[in-house]
């Protein structure tokens, strides 16, 4: 498994970690020290619900069951927030809405555009 910064890059890892550490601190009405920690923790960790955003390709985990999964392989095209989703297109073209906890399943693999810009 990759880390993000494997993915895109050191200088485009940190500022994904510092743009979510202030959502988090908007949020949750967190101090900013504490949402960066937070930040952190959840990037090292892949979480998707840190890490999911459009133009990222997530592929099926070695250690997870093929038949949990709804695909090998998914290309994130939008992240939905209520309830927390994302529109994804599997290796076949389909494409579905899925709950972001699928994404537990999978590990990111490659991220070919940066979505906050």
């Amino acid at each position: 498994m990759s880390t993000l910064t494997e993915v895109i890059g050191a200088e485009r890892a940190a500022a994904h970690t510092r743009r979510l550490a202030h959502r988090i601190a908007v949020a949750d009405g967190l101090p900013l020290a504490a949402a960066e920690r937070l930040a952190r923790q959840r990037v090292e960790a892949g979480d998707p619900r840190a890490l999911a955003a459009p133009g990222q390709v997530w592929v099926l985990r070695e250690d997870a069951d093929e038949d949990d999964a709804p695909a090998c392989a998914l290309g994130i095209i939008a992240r939905l927030t209520c309830p927390p989703a994302v529109l994804a297109e599997d290796e076949h073209g389909t494409v579905e809405t899925l709950p972001i906890d699928v994404l537990d399943l999978f590990h990111l693999d490659s991220w070919t555009e940066d979505p906050w810009t």
